[in-house]
């Protein structure tokens, strides 16, 4: 877990959190309108979600460890060719390549897949435990970068970053092993008091799904839906957050304390939230999550200074630490172990119409109103999408239909 952490930290902290410092440099780097700039968060949703089948095949199939330590090359020489970029194209074609494969490759399918293998009884949590490496880059990079930013400059901070990336290889060669029978354990134990919940969970391991019987399963398609809009929320906030605090005023260190608040509220979000879906079940955490994106999107709406700010990214992160989670344990446990990264590699493709234009159109609502308010309903729209999602979801499963 500690390895897959680690990966989640690079990708999470070099990747997403680090995005709204990203676009709020190239904007004054290279002078473009901001519907042009988060092009970068497209090329990476697009290529990301194409490749995605490839690499859930990949990693159901062959060794997670050997992809990972690809993944953190590709990341780290992403990063350090992304330093040398001379015009727009050049950052646009190092998002649409490098950077997409070193993020499926280390990022939440590799560390789910892998994370499944070794947890049945408290998958949830383990998951939940997982995902909350991004939230610590999130809480250390972005700060980081914003320094070397203004310190040196932009070049320098991104080549750091590609080294630091190397730096991490022989973490994953030493830690990460595929499963359990790797070091002759038969993986997590059972207890007496889940007994009953074992068995079918081990069940559901055993079926090994195809492409063809997830794209005829219903749950699989409400959960690229709940998955696909609440990712559009988290992933456009990202790369917009600092535009609408450049917008207020406010700019450099002030605005990365504003990632770092995000990210420190998502830790716990993803620890609690991997803890009650084990509890609760993926549903009703479902709908918290709604609530504390849709409260943070409100209070950026009403309040808008660095108060608001502050207070909407509190509420915001809470429901940011939800979104992985959710999203990887659906498939992890509506297909098993053996069949999510097929499940999570062929959905992303489909969460393409809505995650790779959420960014732009919300650049483009900006650009063209002169403000952020709309964005802020539409991706309030987006919440209220997956919330329906999710209650359709739980019909189905009543019913018996599903998957």
């Amino acid at each position: 877990m500690f390895a897959t952490g680690a990966g989640q930290l690079i990708q999470g902290g070099f990747v997403f959190w680090s995005m709204g410092l990203y676009t709020a440099t190239f904007e004054d780097v290279f002078g473009a309108p901001r519907a042009q700039i988060n092009l970068i968060e497209t090329c990476l949703t697009v290529a990301t979600n194409l490749l995605s089948p490839v690499a859930g095949i990949l990693i159901d199939r062959w060794s997670i460890r050997h992809l990972m330590i690809m993944g953190m090359v590709a990341m780290g020489l992403g990063l350090m060719i992304l330093s040398q970029a001379g015009t727009l194209l050049h950052v646009w074609i190092v998002w649409a390549s490098l950077i997409p494969l070193g993020v499926l490759l280390i990022g939440a399918i590799p560390s789910a897949a892998l994370v499944s293998r070794w947890f049945i009884r408290r998958r949830g949590l383990a998951l939940g435990l997982t995902a909350t490496g991004s939230s610590v880059g999130g809480f250390l990079v972005p700060p980081l970068m914003t320094w070397l930013f203004l310190e040196w400059d932009w070049r320098t901070g991104l080549m750091v970053g590609g080294c630091i990336c190397f730096a991490v290889i022989p973490l994953f060669y030493w830690l990460l092993r595929n499963e359990p029978a790797d070091l002759g354990l038969s993986g997590e134990p059972d207890e007496a008091g889940d007994a009953a919940d074992t068995p079918l969970a081990q069940a559901v391991d055993a079926r090994d799904w195809n492409i063809p019987d997830l794209l005829r399963s219903k749950i699989f398609w409400l959960q690229m839906v709940v998955s696909g809009s609440l990712l559009a929320v988290t992933l456009g906030m990202l790369a917009n957050l600092s535009l609408h605090a450049k917008d207020l005023g406010i700019t450099g260190q002030s605005t990365a304390l504003l990632y770092s608040i995000i990210a420190v509220c998502s830790f716990s979000g993803k620890a609690l939230t991997g803890h009650l879906m084990d509890r609760l079940g993926i549903q009703r955490c479902g709908y918290l999550i709604c609530a504390f994106l849709s409260s943070g999107l409100l209070i950026l709406l009403l309040v808008q200074n660095y108060t608001g700010l502050i207070a909407g990214a509190f509420v915001m992160g809470l429901g940011y630490g939800g979104v992985v989670p959710i999203w990887t344990n659906m498939p992890a446990r509506a297909f098993g172990a053996g069949s999510v990264g097929r499940a999570l590699g062929v959905m992303n493709p489909l969460h393409i119409p809505i995650t790779a234009t959420s960014a732009p159109l919300a650049g483009y609502i900006s650009d063209t109103t002169g403000s952020y308010d709309g964005v802020f309903f539409l991706y309030g729209g987006c919440c209220a999408v997956a919330a329906i999602g999710l209650t359709i979801m739980g019909s189905v499963l009543a019913s018996s239909d599903a998957p």
